[in-house]
């Protein structure tokens, strides 16, 4: 089965790269924030943009640039919406995935300095590349300023429950009652 088509898709054909790079702004459509926000369980994402250069180098290609967002998550504390701004520099190497196989003049991913990605068929996917970097970038756990637990109080000693203990209690109030009809 197939993987499901990214939500947010721009390809760029390695082709169409000159020598000295190419400038590319990308830019969500409403449904497709739409269907980042589901992804991401967004309350709402209002924009989501990205300004890159795509530079090669030998076989690879190099992804720079900035990505902003404005975005509305849910405080983990109160469960209110939180507004925020996300803005982030991107640095992503794309890698042909025939020549990883191989191994071929591909640097090894523990040498590199940046991310990278794999790509295929002389395309890259600068659109899931920018989701993706908004993705694992994003808050993971939104706080309304001054939102705080509510204090636990720790250490107090909680008495154990036995299987029996209704059964035991009958039976001391049953001897109870004896000993005052007495």
């Amino acid at each position: 089965m197939p993987p499901p088509a990214p939500e947010f898709s721009r390809i760029v054909s390695v082709t169409r790269i000159s020598p000295k790079g190419i400038e590319e702004q990308v830019e969500c459509r409403p449904a497709e924030r739409a269907a980042l926000a589901k992804r991401f369980d967004l309350v709402d994402l209002s924009s989501l943009k990205a300004e890159l250069t795509l530079t090669p180098e030998s076989q690879n290609v190099l992804v720079t640039g900035s990505i902003e967002a404005d975005l509305v998550q849910r405080c983990v504390v109160t469960l209110e919406p939180i507004t925020s701004h996300f803005d982030l520099n991107v640095d992503v190497l794309f890698i042909p995935a025939e020549e990883n196989k191989t191994g071929a003049g591909s640097p090894e991913p523990d040498d590199m300095d940046n991310e990278f990605e794999l790509f295929s068929g002389g395309k890259i996917d600068i659109g899931e590349m920018v989701a993706q970097q908004f993705g694992v970038n994003i808050d993971p756990y939104p706080r309304k300023a001054n939102a705080a637990l509510p204090a636990t109080e720790f250490g107090t000693k909680i008495e154990e429950i036995h299987p029996f203990a209704a059964l035991a209690q009958a039976v001391e109030n049953k001897k109870n009652n004896a000993k005052t009809e007495d």
